[in-house]
């Protein structure tokens, strides 16, 4: 299959301008759903919003009722092209749902179809500015915090290294060729391309740092990916995508409950899911060393699905990597939109990033696998 690029390029504004007048014409005339009350939830690129709604009966399918709400998501006008990938969303959340794994459920619009291609300004009710076809869809609303939201624990990291492969694992017998016809800026083997935006970060320590990490990726992780193993990915398992729920058997503790934000899903290796989760892990982390954290997230990972030695071997690389991804596409995306949550990585990120950096890497390796080995003798 030929892959396409939709990689950002500097300067492109692809975030939809979206009234609230527009969200209640939106759902009225693609669901049939009147809208009571309308929450927008944080997003990069795309436009997020918690939605609740005045009748239920008016949805096609009495399954697609769900009485927490639902999340209409607006997607930004670059990924509005890849019809194929949104695709192989829908139907990724399909088969993990299928599959005992809690992650929000798409719903059909008022033509049986799970997205719908719009262009916004017809909505508008003045001749708008800003012209564009974003994709529109409705997915049911997950209830519950986000990791983010709680404190951070040891046994909360070891779950989540379980969540990341208990979805790897569900996700190798899935087949969809949408997961490998795009190449996207916020995949992680496409870091060499963030040299385009490094600009952002001006001249100095910082961007010394985020060159050093690119160009490392490019020497010592680049020439050894064919030999790793590949399959579908979630691709963005961040603090801000779990949801936890308070342990019912346990006071003050926590329990993960689901999982949400699929639009990073795509074919790659496994070892870059593993490196993805890490890194949003280990910011925000006050409750332990933040170089220990990694060892509980990999522990919990390990127990589920062993991590080869020529993947272990890659994983500072691959953290450092995406530490400096996150970093980089969130100040770019803060100059051309200067939203707050897109700053979230870099409030700790650029400390975390050093710290990693600048630790040995066989040490490194020997305080997490000394940190998995004690979870294999307690199992």
């Amino acid at each position: 299959m030929e892959r396409s690029e939709i990689l950002l390029k500097p300067g492109q504004q692809i975030k939809p301008y979206v009234p609230n007048e527009v969200i209640y014409e939106l759902l009225l005339k693609l669901y049939n759903l009147e809208v009571i009350s309308v929450e927008e939830l944080n997003s990069y690129d795309d436009r997020n919003f918690h939605i609740m709604v005045k009748e239920h009966n008016c949805l096609p399918n009495t399954d697609d009722v769900c009485l927490d709400g639902y999340v209409l998501k607006i997607m930004n006008a670059l990924d509005s092209k890849a019809i194929n990938l949104i695709d192989a969303q829908h139907e990724m959340m399909v088969y993990l749902g299928k599959n005992g794994l809690s992650c929000p459920k798409p719903i059909k619009n008022t033509e049986g179809k799970f997205m719908s291609l719009v262009q916004l300004e017809n909505f508008f009710k003045w001749e708008p500015t800003y012209t564009g076809q974003h994709i529109v869809r409705l997915l049911s609303f997950l209830p519950g915090s986000v990791l983010y939201s709680v404190p951070y624990t040891k046994d909360l990291f070891f779950q989540v290294g379980e969540l990341v492969a208990k979805t790897d694992l569900a996700l190798m017998e899935f087949v969809h060729d949408g997961l490998k016809g795009f190449d996207r800026i916020w995949n992680l083997n496409a870091v060499p391309k963030l040299c385009d935006f490094t600009y952002v970060i001006k001249y100095g320590h910082k961007y010394k740092l985020a060159m050093e990490v690119i160009d490392n990726f490019k020497s010592h992780v680049v020439p050894h990916l064919q030999k790793l193993k590949a399959g579908p990915i979630h691709g963005d398992f961040n603090e801000q995508n779990i949801l936890v729920k308070p342990d019912e058997n346990q006071p003050n503790k926590y329990v993960i409950s689901g999982m949400l934000d699929f639009g990073d899903v795509h074919y790659n290796f496994y070892v870059f899911e593993i490196a993805i989760a890490v890194c949003y892990m280990m910011l925000e982390c006050k409750s332990m060393d933040i170089l220990d954290a990694p060892g509980h997230v990999l522990a919990g990972y390990n127990r589920l699905r062993s991590i080869p030695d020529e993947e272990f071997v890659l994983l500072k690389d691959c953290i450092s990597a995406r530490f400096c991804q996150s970093l980089v596409l969130g100040a770019y995306s803060f100059s051309q939109n200067p939203d707050p949550y897109l700053l979230i990585t870099s409030q700790s990120g650029w400390q975390c990033l050093e710290a990693l950096w600048e630790y040995p890497k066989d040490e490194l390796y020997k305080r997490w696998r000394s940190i998995i080995e004690e979870y294999n003798n307690c199992l």
